[in-house]
């Protein structure tokens, strides 16, 4: 008895299933599944980004003084305690007040807490270049009497652990004699924490610097690239790479992403990064404002927030 055959009316085979590499079913179609939305879940939030781009004119403002923060140290005396040292130049003779625990009062006038045993030190310098400051022996600090959470963090009601003040003697100032404007005072504070080092010992960390000009107080900060963009000097390197926006890599930077303080970018760039991420394009940290700087001819030795 022979094989029948399917009638020409009957249904056809149905379709062979579609294997993985491992031999196991597939069933159509052949493409990948996601998950579905889960019921109720909200979307993903927008990126946050900065409203506006605040623009904000440099102010020139000259210290006198250069403290040149990678020799900031601690020596020990005889006695085993510690002593601030630092190279410095200065355009002026002035003084150099050491503080303890030290705290700006109301009238931006420096002042000891711990008073009893830890006295204010200060020592006269001439100007020039290439100086050193070191505190005299028997004056240092015997850090062994305190926590090291005194020591490094800044205290309740701003306490800093340790702060020095430059004082300069502006009427020997030199700029007066080429016609600058007559400054009656001037004086640049370093606030510091200690740093306790790998090997136990302990360093300093400035966190925080004031400069006072004829009484107008002003908050010193850093800001990376700053230094590059500045093209008045004529006596700097003249090569131009560094000074254009990273982002077009054309026009020259002239915004800055804080609270990272990295000058990167040009203000049109900086329009497109507000609405495209809150990260930084150097540092990937996120974008709370970006501050367009504008620059006079002249250069700028410090910037500073009033």
């Amino acid at each position: 008895m022979g094989n029948t055959g399917s009638s020409g009316g009957s249904n056809p085979p149905p379709p062979r299933p579609h294997l993985d590499g491992r031999g196991h079913g597939v069933p159509p179609p052949y493409y990948h599944r996601y998950p579905p939305w889960p019921p109720g879940a909200a979307a993903l939030p927008p990126v946050p980004f900065p409203a506006q781009v605040e623009r904000q004119r440099t102010v020139s403002v000259h210290a006198g003084v250069n403290v040149k923060g990678d020799t900031l140290r601690l020596e020990r005396d005889e006695d085993g305690h510690r002593l601030l040292a630092f190279s410095f130049d200065a355009d002026a003779p002035g003084s150099i007040t050491v503080y303890f625990f030290a705290q700006e009062d109301d009238d931006s006038v420096l002042k000891v807490t711990k008073e009893n045993f830890l006295q204010p030190v200060s020592v006269t310098f001439k100007e020039g270049k290439g100086q050193e400051f070191k505190q005299p022996s028997g004056t240092g600090i015997d850090l062994s009497m305190f926590e090291e959470s005194e020591l490094t963090k800044v205290g309740e009601d701003g306490v800093f652990p340790v702060a020095f003040k430059v004082e300069m003697d502006v009427s020997s100032n030199h700029e007066l004699e080429r016609g600058q404007d007559a400054e009656v005072s001037k004086s640049l504070a370093k606030f510091a924490v200690f740093v306790k080092r790998d090997n136990a010992e302990y360093g300093i960390q400035v966190v925080q610097q004031i400069l006072w000009v004829n009484g107008t107080r002003y908050v010193l900060q850093e800001i990376y690239g700053i230094g590059n963009r500045n093209t008045a000097d004529k006596n700097v390197n003249k090569d131009d790479s560094g000074k254009e926006c990273v982002v077009c890599l054309t026009e020259p930077r002239d915004t800055t992403v804080l609270p990272c303080r990295h000058m990167c970018l040009c203000m049109d760039c900086a329009q497109l990064v507000r609405i495209q991420t809150n990260k930084c394009p150097i540092c990937r940290q996120p974008i709370e404002r970006l501050l367009e700087i504008e620059f006079d001819s002249k250069p700028r030795p410090h910037q500073g927030e009033q």
